[in-house]
């Protein structure tokens, strides 16, 4: 490898980091200063109801629209609008204002849809046979940047003497990645590797998509009720605001070091099994005990909570090497995550209508480790099925 070559790789790098950055930012922080918000009156409880059920209802109509997207306009010119996207809404959420913030909030995560649908490909386009490694290390940049946020937000607001100030101050990552993004890309010709053989008639999806798409929604529907909630749920449980955005910040962190061990273990087939079935006992386990003693060890539900987050890396390496190449993994991703998260959209919106009318949170909890349950059957038949061989390395 070239002088140039290696810099070049090393600028994309660091795109694709800082766009992984943003990735979950802008839910986590604003999951933790949702009661802050609504207590200085810059959210009403009807927007508080519906900002954490954004994220999967636009990762929805983004897994949807990004391939077309993609094809109309490139690849690279995709992913830059998108990131302007992010950038223009996060900085929106200065505003003190339900209209700005719940219009922030929709603007960044149709941004942030797009850049998820694309990152898998851009990484296995980009990255070549540093594919492993490149995976690893933007799937933990995102958890780790999404725990600083939960760990952070609170604090930092608190320092900035406003929830909306704080909420806005975390648009800085998303103007530094705007930037870097559009150097590096002029360095790649991104388009090109993602670009799809010319063909009269449309392949069909590869085998094991379905399945993928089932694993990827309860992953979400989970993550995302967890994210958008689970402040909220301590808080209630009684809680203090501060220590129920460090919970949510535990749950992250620890998410890291599992989402490493669960991609790790997604190159073999007995790899994939156990870690399924170990994110899935760990989201069920913690759940449960949020549910029967909230506040006897919530740190320690938290910890399990987080080892079944790591779902999502998991099922992002396995969008990642799905398929015959970057253009094939980039139709898994949009059909996997456009339907997935918009099955996933229930959760948040579910559990947010129920807390609006008043209900406890247990039978959210409960539907939960039931949903927990079955991404473990889904994930198990995935690593079993026939389509599973076209996945041995």
């Amino acid at each position: 490898m070239t002088p140039s070559s290696r810099r070049a790789f090393a600028l994309m790098l660091t795109a694709l980091l800082l766009l992984a950055v943003n990735l979950r930012l802008a839910v986590t922080t604003a999951s933790v200063l949702l009661p802050l918000l609504l207590d200085e009156g810059a959210l009403t409880p009807q927007a508080a109801i519906v900002v954490p059920a954004v994220p999967t209802a636009m990762f929805a109509i983004g897994g949807v629209v990004t391939p077309w997207l993609s094809r109309r306009i490139g690849a690279a010119a995709a992913v830059t609008w998108a990131m302007g996207a992010v950038a223009v809404g996060m900085l929106a959420r200065f505003v003190p204002h339900p209209v700005a913030i719940v219009g922030g909030t929709m603007l960044a995560m149709a941004g942030i849809a797009v850049v998820n649908v694309m990152l898998p490909a851009l990484v296995r386009a980009t990255s070549g046979s540093r594919m492993r490694s490149v995976t690893t290390a933007y799937t933990t940049v995102l958890s780790a940047s999404s725990a600083i946020g939960a760990a952070a937000g609170v604090p930092i607001a608190h320092a900035l003497g406003s929830a909306t100030l704080g909420l806005g101050a975390w648009a800085v990552f998303a103007v530094l990645a705007f930037g870097v993004w559009i150097a590096a890309s002029r360095g790649h010709d991104v388009d090109a590797a993602l670009s799809a053989p010319t063909s009269s008639s449309r392949p069909p999806l590869p085998r094991g998509t379905w399945p993928l798409t089932g694993f990827f929604a309860l992953q979400a529907l989970l993550a995302f009720i967890v994210m958008g909630w689970l402040p909220t749920i301590a808080v209630d449980a009684g809680i203090s605001p501060a220590r129920a955005g460090v919970l949510l910040g535990i749950v992250i962190v620890v998410s890291i070091p599992a989402g490493l061990i669960a991609v790790s273990m997604a190159h073999t087939l007995r790899g994939v099994r156990v870690g399924v079935a170990g994110v899935s006992a760990g989201s069920a386990a913690g759940l449960l005990g949020l549910w029967l003693a909230p506040t006897s060890a919530p740190e320690l539900w938290s910890v399990l909570i987080g080892t079944g987050m790591a779902a999502f890396p998991l099922t992002l390496a396995l969008i990642a090497r799905s398929g015959s190449g970057a253009a094939e993994a980039t139709r898994v991703s949009g059909v996997a995550q456009g339907v997935g998260y918009a099955i996933s959209t229930i959760g948040p919106l579910a559990a947010g209508a129920w807390y609006g009318a008043g209900g406890e949170w247990g039978p959210v909890l409960v539907a939960m480790v039931v949903g927990a349950v079955l991404q473990a059957l889904i994930g198990l038949a995935l690593a079993s099925g026939p389509q599973a061989s076209e996945r041995r390395p």
